[in-house]
């Protein structure tokens, strides 16, 4: 049940975003030939038309897509002669402002970070906000280097070098303190049993500075109804910051990870859902920021990309080449179709790790178990994990 919950929930965003582009477009009064709820690729069931729409389910299972009229140099699905709606005017993509064009590419990603406000707002109001209340140690590994300098099961780690382990995500807190100290001693404060104790640690010159499995402590605190608005609506920003620093990182070597693709994203949902509603909805609005997030990139094929092409017009005042365009996009549909692969080819066969997950579970003790199957301790929280190959772009006329 657990894994039909997380397949729902993360299509349910995919359409979201679709939505988005969907009815941004229509606001605009532009024509969309297509809406492919769930999949890319040929059409294998028509669902309903409606004002002129397919709603459809595509070939293959991964993100979908809005195909609106006019969007190539040749739209083999546009009248010969402009169909006027309402008001008169062409209903193609080319034909309308830049302004429509531009609100039309970024109505998806708007979409997505609409819903995470929505979520992480009600949450916030209802439930409180999840703040972390400590780390503690659940056991050790091999030679582990604190278990050497007397750190106990149970111990609450407080501090590294006099600097506090507190912060959210709390894995990557501990991270950033432990890995530029690596094949150093450093005093590590921890609290046993209320007792504050400094303990001297030479950690290991490895990932597995500490040697230690963790959980990660938080829980739900109610505050006033303005404190759980203003939080909610900076939760998708924050993350945004979060994970664009964690991308780049990754990118630059300085952190360790890998792609994830839509089973690891899949997983990860599920996980929040075994641990509760709360966590659940917490995880949704997260994905829902990362694929809003993923989807601005400016790379060939993502929405970020067209928008690259459409700031082009504003700023020189005249069209790129659609031409060329349209073989940018093809060409970097090519390449994410390519990682998507590698994706979920490394999500079966790899080992299960989850994108981004630790940035908003609530990290209860059973952490410590499942840090232990992916060989991940210290709070060397997985990186990397890419929304996009749960929403691959389709061909160039479609908008995913």
């Amino acid at each position: 049940m657990d894994w039909l919950i997380a397949i729902l929930a993360l299509s349910a965003l995919v359409i979201i975003h679709e939505f988005g582009h969907y009815i941004c477009a229509r606001a605009s009064g532009m024509h969309v030939h297509r809406f492919s709820v769930l999949g890319i690729g040929p059409v294998v069931l028509r669902l309903f038309t409606y004002k002129g729409t397919d709603f459809v389910i595509s070939a293959i299972p991964f993100g979908g897509y809005v195909q609106i009229a006019g969007m190539e140099a040749e739209d083999p699905e546009a009248p010969a002669e402009p169909v006027a709606e309402g008001d008169g005017e062409s209903p193609l993509f080319r034909d309308k402002p830049l302004w429509a064009r531009l609100l039309a590419i970024f109505g998806g990603p708007l979409a997505n970070y609409i819903t995470a406000i929505l979520i992480a707002v009600s949450v916030y109001a209802v439930a409180g906000i999840n703040y972390p209340t400590g780390i503690k140690v659940e056991g050790f590994g091999a030679a582990s280097p604190a278990q050497a300098a007397g750190i106990q099961q149970g111990d609450v780690l407080v501090s590294v070098d006099g600097e506090s382990v507190q912060g959210f995500p709390q894995s990557t807190k501990l991270n950033d303190l432990t890995a530029p100290r690596r094949g150093r001693t450093v005093d590590i404060v921890v609290d046993r049993a209320g007792e504050l104790l400094t303990l001297p640690v030479a950690l290991a010159d490895a990932p597995r500075a500490l040697g230690v499995d963790l959980s990660f402590q938080s829980e739900y605190t109610a505050v006033p109804f303005g404190e759980a608005l203003a939080s909610g609506i900076a939760f998708p920003f924050k993350k945004t910051a979060e994970q664009g620093a964690a991308l780049w990182a990754m990118i630059t070597g300085e952190r360790a990870g890998r792609v994830g693709g839509p089973v690891a994203i899949a997983r990860a949902i599920k996980g929040s859902a075994d641990r509760g509603v709360l966590d659940f909805l917490m995880f949704s609005a997260f994905i829902s920021t990362l694929l809003g997030m993923f989807n601005l990139l400016p790379l060939p094929a993502l929405d970020g990309g067209r928008l690259v092409f459409l700031f082009y017009e504003l700023i020189a005042r005249r069209p790129a080449n659609q031409r060329a365009e349209e073989w940018v996009h093809a060409i970097g549909m090519i390449g994410l179709l390519g990682i998507l692969v590698y994706a979920t080819v490394g999500d079966v066969r790899g080992p299960k790790t989850v994108p981004w997950d630790e940035t908003v579970q609530n990290y209860r003790s059973e952490m410590a178990k499942a840090r232990r199957e992916l060989d991940l301790t210290d709070g060397e929280a997985p990186t990397g994990g890419t929304p996009p190959a749960a929403t691959p772009h389709p061909a160039p006329a479609e908008v995913p």
